[in-house]
């Protein structure tokens, strides 16, 4: 070129001085971040998003599936801290107890809510997460980022309280309200005295289950009434997606009314769902009233501290200096540098152009 524009030349004075990053601008289409280059072109690729705080979310998460494992083999101690104890040498005190003569309904076949609903409903829940994800990409407003923190803020969200349901259960060790009926069936099938035919009858013939292992876990299991487990799983679960709804549709930044009627509609049946689920597990003399209410309260909390140690109130990633991660893209994409060619009467150059 024969002549540097003097518009150039003051241009890249101001730049020195005001050490603005130059960068090309960006088209309209472009304006928001595309899913998998989350904040800017590169961040997807060299994982410029990712810190290491997060290996603690991972490993915390890896606890709560072990804890889970873990608790689900421990035995329930025999001094109850919450009602009658369990006293295997005084078996005529159980079997003639009016506190815990509910009827045993046969697991997964009888009950209202069986156990592998609760994983249907966090495959369900999760899947309902994806799409929202996907819907938002779609709407050019989502990153790595924000899908990493709500999946794992997810699986936190459930590992954990699973792991301290199942942990603390043989802690307490509240016997249910049908274990009368679970323990006649467990021991009258072996009990031939005389004295047991009045409690034994009718029953000697209807074991547990066919599978002495089987019917031990059943039993078992009868000692293992508080927290209700159905009760915080679904309160956990349920309570960590109707959080991210609400953030992302009732009382985020770029709400409006059709959003936070959808949101408001997701949150209450996914409420509802949970104290179903919870109702249930009284109705089906499975727990106490006590068991569901304290299960719900602990399900909640965990996926209250999950989600808001994540998200703000504003329904934004928490990030270093409580910025959110769309938010620093926006930041570092307001000031702006277009370059290009220029021609006049006395000479042609290069002509840079800055937006704030």
């Amino acid at each position: 070129m024969k002549r540097i524009s003097g518009k150039l030349i003051l241009i890249l004075a101001a730049l020195s001085l005001m050490n603005l990053p130059a960068q090309a601008q960006l088209s309209e289409s472009s304006q928001y971040q595309n899913l998998l280059t989350t904040e800017n072109a590169t961040d997807f690729n060299n994982g410029s998003w990712w810190t290491p705080r997060y290996l603690a979310d991972y490993a915390l998460i890896a606890g709560g599936i072990a804890g889970y494992a873990i608790g689900r083999d421990l035995t329930p101690r025999q001094n109850a801290m919450i009602g009658p104890d369990y006293n295997p040498d005084d078996l005529i005190s159980i079997f003639e107890s009016d506190e815990l003569n509910r009827t045993y309904l046969d697991q997964d076949v009888e009950e209202s809510v069986p156990e592998y609903w609760m994983y249907r409903a966090i495959a369900l829940s999760g899947a309902f997460l994806a799409g929202m994800e996907w819907r938002e990409q779609r709407g050019r407003r989502g990153s790595a980022q924000r899908i990493h923190q709500t999946f794992f803020g997810y699986a936190e969200a459930v590992a954990v309280n699973a792991a301290a349901t199942e942990l603390l259960k043989p802690v307490f060790a509240r016997l249910r309200p049908d274990f009368r009926e679970r323990a006649l069936r467990f021991h009258c099938p072996d009990l031939t005295a005389p004295e047991f035919d009045i409690h034994c009858d009718g029953f000697r013939d209807r074991p547990l289950s066919d599978d002495p292992d089987e019917a031990r876990s059943l039993y078992e299991d009868g000692r293992k009434s508080f927290f209700s487990g159905h009760s915080s799983n679904a309160f956990s679960l349920f309570g960590y997606t109707s959080l991210a709804v609400g953030g992302r549709y009732v009382w985020g930044e770029d709400t409006s009314r059709r959003s936070r009627i959808f949101g408001v509609t997701a949150q209450t049946g996914m409420m509802a769902f949970a104290t179903y689920i919870s109702a249930s597990r009284v109705s089906d003399g499975r727990h106490f009233v006590s068991d569901t209410i304290v299960g719900g309260a602990v399900g909640l909390a965990i996926a209250n501290i999950s989600y808001w140690r994540r998200f703000q109130r504003n329904g934004e990633l928490r990030t270093r200096g409580g910025q959110s991660g769309y938010a620093a893209a926006e930041e570092r994409n307001r000031a702006q540098l277009h370059l290009s060619p220029w021609a006049g009467s006395q000479g042609s150059g290069l002509q840079l152009s800055l937006s704030f």
